[in-house]
């Protein structure tokens, strides 16, 4: 259908843009980009029901699926007796029926309007007829949808004193048209919902003293420290995400991967893994992938399932979510942009440069293990660490991050790469074996933090990148980017950066 005959038939008031404007909104759509929803709303046809009415049939057989625009539904199963039930209820922008789209089986549920409802219907051609990349992004939303409902579809039980949905008539839904003012109240519902659901955790209260500057500090005692800390904080969010892979066979290696490449202290407890005398090869184990071909899943699925174990209710950097959760998404940022670069430099590396970026600030974990009170400080934009954070670690605590990911690194048996970019990664002037991959993660971490993905609150001053000696390093080792203007380099880093911001936070609602 064209646009022009989907303008002829949208709701009055409403033009596509404001149709395409509100789908964006619906959690369903959020990766469709305006082209994939025009053709989506071409294919559609808005429904007003009233309240009161069925939707759904249960044990019908129907190739549709439903977008709720406005209103409530309940989704209503049932039972022993033919008492119908209430198992939930929908609000504006859920979507319901997506099996039918799936397999061609009769409907384990009905649906029924508790308000009056506008409503899209989507016909199966949505599927059939689309292009191969918007077909794979709804079956990719549809399997995301099905797994949840099915969850909680078996954790909630109907309890006898629901209300009692049986007897109700069908109804036929008709064409009606949508007012602005009702798409404005449903982004509205909406918009509050997002706003509650996407609240951090409070923090756990005001902030503690900073910690007494130390006149003296032996490094070997506070190294010894550091290293007997080995049990790191684990992000929860990546743990239950881990779980249902490290029971049972693994099917999909990929997936488990991607998900251990989320987490430092996981990615760094399969590489002590694969890198302890027990399996030790004549060579390092320097990738996830290479150890899980070393050891086996097996032995990464157990050693994994101990880690977060024993990592417990263990929280990172005194339960302050906001610092913990930048801090991770700060690691991954910086893992695929150091990607990003490399490949736009065109190097040949043997170091893993993503996994060197997601460890690259292991050592904050570690310091936070031996001085708690001091990173929450991060959070204050005005805290005077922002302006000297190096100085800061070693007045307050005794030695920086970078010095500390590196001790920790060595005491479970990291390649020396890795070693080195811990170190060396705000001075990769410093690195002599492993100076080119340093330069790489200084690189992404400046340019991570130049697009707001810093750890803490963003302090004072700009990022000039320009005036790092990275380049001069990448020169050095790379001798065709002698011939790059450095300047237009960055632009078009930030470009690229700018145009993938969101592959590149894929994965991230921590």
């Amino acid at each position: 259908m064209t646009e022009k005959r989907a303008r002829r038939k949208a709701p009055a008031g409403m033009d596509i843009k404001q149709q395409v404007r509100f789908l964006k909104r619906i959690d369903f759509f959020e990766n469709f980009d305006e082209h994939e929803l025009r053709q989506f709303l071409a294919v559609t046809k808005w429904l007003k029901v009233p309240a009161g009415k069925p939707i759904i049939k249960e044990n019908s057989v129907e190739r549709v699926f439903y977008i709720l625009v406005k209103g409530r539904v309940s989704v209503v199963k049932t039972v022993d007796g033919g008492r119908t039930v209430e198992l939930t209820t929908l609000d504006s922008g859920a979507c319901f029926g997506e099996i039918s789209l799936v397999m061609d089986v009769k409907r384990t549920a009905g649906v029924i309007t508790r308000t009056e409802c506008f409503i899209l219907k989507v016909e199966p051609r949505i599927i059939s007829t689309s292009n191969v990349f918007l077909q794979l992004k709804f079956y990719k939303r549809f399997g995301e949808i099905l797994a949840a409902r099915l969850i909680q579809a078996n954790e909630r039980l109907a309890s006898m004193d629901q209300p009692d949905f049986s007897g109700l008539k069908d109804v036929e839904a008709a064409d009606q048209p949508l007012a602005e003012d009702d798409l404005r109240d449903a982004e509205q519902e909406m918009d509050e919902a997002r706003r509650v659901r996407d609240l951090p955790p409070p923090p756990p209260g005001p902030l503690p003293p900073l910690p007494e500057k130390k006149d003296r500090i032996v490094k070997r005692s506070l190294q010894r420290r550091i290293t007997a800390a080995l049990d790191l904080p684990i992000n929860p969010v990546i743990a239950e995400r881990l779980a249902p892979h490290l029971r049972g066979e693994c099917v999909n290696t990929r997936l488990f991967a991607d998900l251990v490449h989320l987490d430092p202290v996981l990615s760094s407890k399969v590489l002590q893994v694969a890198n302890s005398s027990y399996f030790r090869r004549s060579t390092p184990v320097a990738t996830v992938a290479h150890a899980m071909i070393t050891v086996g899943m097996k032995q990464v699925q157990q050693a994994l399932s101990e880690a977060i174990d024993t990592a417990g209710e263990r929280v990172a950097f005194s339960g302050y979510h906001v610092l913990a959760a930048s801090y991770w998404r700060h690691a991954v940022v910086v893992a695929r942009i150091a990607v990003m670069l490399k490949d736009l430099i065109r190097l040949d590396l043997p170091t893993d440069v993503y996994l060197a970026g997601l460890l690259h600030d292991v050592g904050y974990l570690a310091l936070d293990a031996v001085e708690p009170d001091f990173y929450p400080h991060l959070t204050d934009p005005d805290a005077p660490l922002h302006a000297d954070l190096l100085g800061a670690e070693k007045d307050h605590i005794g030695v920086d991050h970078g010095t500390a990911g590196s001790w920790f690194g060595e005491s479970i048996g990291l390649p020396g790469a890795f070693l080195d970019v811990m170190r060396h990664h705000h001075a990769p002037e410093k690195a002599r074996d492993h100076a080119l991959p340093t330069a790489i993660v200084h690189l992404a971490d400046l340019f991570a933090r130049k697009h707001g993905a810093q750890t803490g609150a963003p302090g004072d001053g700009e990022v000039a990148i320009i005036e790092s000696f990275a380049w001069v390093v990448v020169q050095d080792h790379h001798r065709p980017f002698l011939d790059v203007n450095v300047a237009d380099f960055i632009d078009s880093v930030d470009r690229e950066i700018d145009n993938t911001w969101s592959s590149l936070t894929e994965g991230l609602d921590f």
